[in-house]
């Protein structure tokens, strides 16, 4: 790229970068044998707020922005993100059939399914976002015409209904009711609203200078968490990817970081390194799974080693990989560049 875009939102590529970078940092701490040692569980909490949530955020902000016809959308879809993830699931597959992880006579009816259900577990947020993008045209027009006013309303009450899972450090039995599929608010809290609060900052928030009270709220929404995982609440509470905390520390992440100022360098960088990302998240859990966890598995190193160690070898090799893919015919295909 060598000169840039005066119509291109480099602060989307900014928050994609760093979205793509917490999840190789997410999924380093398996890997490196790290996933049970409880002092880097406030790590863990604040790399996973930037990982997949982010990432339905800047969805949102991008799908929901403009009216959509609904078949041009998912055929563009389609060809951009399904057939990577097809094609690297059959990867995977057929890897895990070469390491006796799974039996070949297995193999055909995991293809079958591909369509239906992630065959490879890294893969999950593909398949929600899709059927979040099989209602963008409706949600895209309503939005058109709604006010900010609306917007907010339906925000609030997500918000709220997000904040209910905690009532089950009082009262589990209020929690089991609420995550009951025939529970009225069930189907009403999820990632859509997070990818409509994408869209609500995109199109509505702008902040001039910060004040005071913004850092204020960023530091309660980054510290009570921390606070409760400090005091023993489990973890899976704390980093459910639908509570209130993480949604709203990921609005965090997404304000501040739409707002930095970026030098042209900068946005260079950043331009480059989110036209990779996809690929990278197709290729960077194959590295994982097949390459760095049995390497690993066998080597006593303290967390403090491994998890950065794994996290750079994954960068590293992930990018090399796509970036040798996109020197190839019809690369789109393969890491939708």
């Amino acid at each position: 790229m060598t000169k840039l875009d005066d119509n291109r939102l480099y602060w989307i590529d900014a928050i994609r970068s760093f979205a793509c970078l917490c999840v190789l940092l997410n999924h380093a701490v398996g890997p490196a044998g790290a996933n049970k040692v409880d002092a880097i569980a406030p790590f863990q909490y604040l790399v996973v707020a930037g990982a997949s949530v982010l990432f339905f955020m800047i969805s949102g902000a991008l799908v929901f922005y403009k009216p959509k016809p609904l078949i041009p959308f998912i055929k563009r879809r389609i060809t951009k993100i399904a057939v990577p993830m097809a094609i690297w699931t059959i990867v995977a597959l057929i890897a895990m059939c070469l390491r006796h992880d799974m039996q070949w006579s297995q193999l055909p009816r995991a293809i079958l399914l591909i369509p239906f259900t992630h065959q490879f577990s890294t893969y999950w947020f593909i398949y929600v976002i899709f059927g979040i993008y099989l209602l963008t045209p409706m949600v895209s027009a309503w939005l058109e015409r709604c006010s900010r006013a609306e917007v907010r309303l339906l925000l609030v009450i997500a918000c709220v209904a997000m904040t209910i899972p905690y009532f089950t450090i009082v009262d589990k039995e209020v929690s089991k009711a609420f995550f009951l599929d025939t529970g009225s608010l069930y189907y009403f809290v999820g990632y859509l609203w997070i990818c409509l609060m994408g869209y609500y900052i995109r199109r509505y928030v702008n902040i001039e200078r910060y004040k005071w009270w913004h850092y204020a709220i960023f530091a309660a929404v980054l510290l009570l968490p921390l606070l409760l995982l400090w005091i023993g609440e489990p973890q899976q509470l704390v980093r459910r990817r639908t509570n209130i905390n993480v949604v709203l520390l990921c609005a965090c992440y997404f304000v501040i970081i739409k707002h930095m100022k970026l030098g042209t360098r900068t946005k260079k960088v950043v331009y480059h390194f989110a036209q990779y990302s996809f690929g990278i998240y197709l290729v960077h859990n194959h590295i994982y799974k097949f390459l760095l966890a049995p390497m690993f598995s066998g080597l006593d190193l303290h967390y403090t080693i491994s998890i950065p160690l794994v996290f750079v070898l994954d960068l590293v090799i992930s990018y090399t990989v796509v970036h040798l893919i996109s020197k190839l015919p019809h690369s789109q295909y393969l890491i939708a560049i």
